[in-house]
């Protein structure tokens, strides 16, 4: 039988996740192109307005380029926006008006493998879109090391980070519009305050300490890292932030939306 997850043994387990990840990719297959255009088009644009907009009157922080400053945030900005608006919207509709996670659950499939293939195909759209701006941004001339190409795993936690308190939101969620306060109060604040367009040393001290539990930071902290081929102090430190959170936060949507499923 193998180690198991629960009660559900982990081959199976594996499984049963990898068809949630399918049915999500075959979902996503037939709207792709505009999938793409409202997650890569808004940061694509701020890159091009900001970089090289802005990025003429503000020409350098420190002895950095704006535009290259400000790319690998973007990056990051991109990953997370991707996978919490869609992971959000999504898991709302398959949870409260669609009802496929009712119809998961009394099939073969239980929680867990639900949550692991929603938090895996989340994953895949993360490392899918960072690949794509790490293109653009060669292709711009905005990277500066060969280490940039390790940008692309941490695409991965990264999404997971943001995946999983998604799925808790689409469950508490009573009506849709509830989502866009997750959006207004945690994910706009942490795309203007983590570190993206200026550096966060000169905020207040108060202002640093709350922005240091935000992932965002320390993903845009190792990201710029490695597009500069500059290593600092705090790598390693924001790298294992980044890798625990997602194991922390793993089991939250797990117990939530099986409270949210037993009680329907």
């Amino acid at each position: 039988m193998g180690a198991k997850l629960g009660s559900l043994p982990l081959p199976s387990f594996a499984w049963q996740a990898w068809r949630v990840w399918e049915r999500n990719a075959i979902e996503w297959s037939k709207i792709y192109r505009t999938s793409v255009l409202l997650n890569f088009g808004e940061p694509f644009m701020n890159l091009l307005a900001l970089g090289f907009g802005l990025g003429t009157y503000v020409t350098k922080l420190g002895d950095v380029p704006f535009a290259e400053f400000i790319g690998p945030g973007l990056l990051a900005s991109t990953v997370m926006m991707s996978v919490a608006f869609d992971m959000s919207f999504s898991g709302f509709n398959r949870l409260h008006r669609d009802r496929t996670y009712d119809a998961m659950v009394t099939g073969p499939l239980n929680v867990p493998a639900i949550v692991g293939g929603e938090i895996l195909w989340e994953a895949t759209r993360g490392l899918l879109y960072a690949a794509t701006f790490l293109l653009v941004l060669l292709a711009l001339g905005l990277l500066r090391s060969w280490l940039a190409v390790f940008i692309l795993p941490l695409a991965v936690p990264l999404a997971v980070v943001f995946a999983a308190p998604s799925i808790v939101v689409a469950a508490y969620a009573r009506i849709e519009d509830h989502i866009f306060y997750y959006s207004t109060l945690v994910i706009t604040p942490m795309f203007m305050f983590s570190g993206i367009f200026f550096p966060v040393d000169r905020l207040p001290a108060l202002a640093r300490d709350v922005i240091w539990f935000a992932p965002l930071y320390h993903a845009v902290n190792l990201m710029r890292a490695l597009s500069l081929g500059r290593m600092y102090p705090g790598f390693w430190n924001d790298l294992l932030w980044l890798v625990v959170a997602a194991a922390v936060l793993l089991p939250w949507p797990v117990l939530v939306l099986r409270r949210v499923l037993d009680a329907d």
